[in-house]
């Protein structure tokens, strides 16, 4: 019963992380946001390796017990909230793969009206006059 209720605890722990992290995929506050997101994945990943620990030193019978239920539970809402901010970041990446895009046709259009002095034909000046 210890591991279960360890596995609870670090179970909670990871959720109210999850939902600590709020993302709203507001273009001002992207880089921020994505930031966080990071910041969260490598803040739970060894809490995440150690519930999973936990969860293979479990037995059957402990794995039939209502608080094994309610760690499910637990672990399903977390699940849940994951794959909403894998959609936010999704779309977050769509977006700044649209402006990256935006960009890249503003260059090659003001490199075609405008060329670079790189661009140009080389010329000499005379000096020797």
């Amino acid at each position: 019963m210890e591991a279960i209720k360890q596995a609870r605890e670090l179970a909670e722990e990871i959720l109210n992380m999850t939902k600590a992290l709020v993302l709203t995929g507001i273009k001002d506050k992207a880089e921020e946001e994505a930031e966080a997101y990071a910041t969260l994945m490598d803040e739970r990943e060894p809490l995440i390796d150690e519930l999973s620990d936990l969860g293979g030193q479990l037995d059957e019978e402990e794995r039939s017990t209502p608080e094994f239920e309610e760690l499910v539970q637990i672990i399903k809402e977390i699940t849940t909230l994951d794959k909403k901010n894998v959609e936010t970041v999704k779309k977050m990446h769509e977006s700044a793969q649209s402006s990256y895009k935006e960009v890249k046709q503003g260059q090659r259009i003001n490199a075609g009206y405008n060329p670079l002095p790189s661009d140009e034909a080389s010329s000499t000046i005379n000096i020797k006059q």
